[in-house]
């Protein structure tokens, strides 16, 4: 009897492994990448990336119907040389500005100010009050 109770306990020990193995082996496992950045300057209407406006690779000197418009963005750009962003209270790259790193979102412009002593607009909101913007090294 011993020894039909010590060959089950076995058995159910071995079964326990071979079920548990896989999920080991799954947690162990890396997270997917990251997906490779875009090379765009994305803008939306509002808030929390939501109704889109436009993307830009470039430089804009003039943000067209987006100007004044927006009200969260995101800085997708290549990472490497001139990877940030200037963003500009007025047009062609005039007045206060504010810069945004490679990679980072601003989801609420109503939170963010241009810098101050930078210009015209120096210390107002970003929200629904951005006219241009360049790419550049900055950070």
């Amino acid at each position: 009897m011993r020894k039909v109770h010590t060959l089950l306990i076995g058995t159910a020990i071995a079964a326990l492994a071979v079920g548990v193995a896989p999920l080991t082996a799954q947690a162990s496992e890396s997270a997917p990448p990251a997906p490779a950045a875009t090379g765009f300057l994305h803008v939306y209407y509002d808030t929390g990336y939501t109704n889109w406006c436009d993307d830009w690779s470039g430089e804009a000197p003039d943000w067209g119907s987006c100007r004044n418009q927006v009200s969260s963005l995101h800085n997708d750009g290549y990472p490497g040389a001139l990877d940030d962003v200037w963003v500009y209270w007025g047009l062609n790259y005039t007045g206060a500005r504010r810069g945004v790193a490679n990679g980072v979102g601003l989801s609420d412009l109503r939170l963010y100010a241009f810098d101050a002593n930078t210009g015209s607009g120096s210390g107002q909101a970003l929200n629904n009050n951005i006219s241009s913007h360049r790419w550049a090294n900055i950070f």
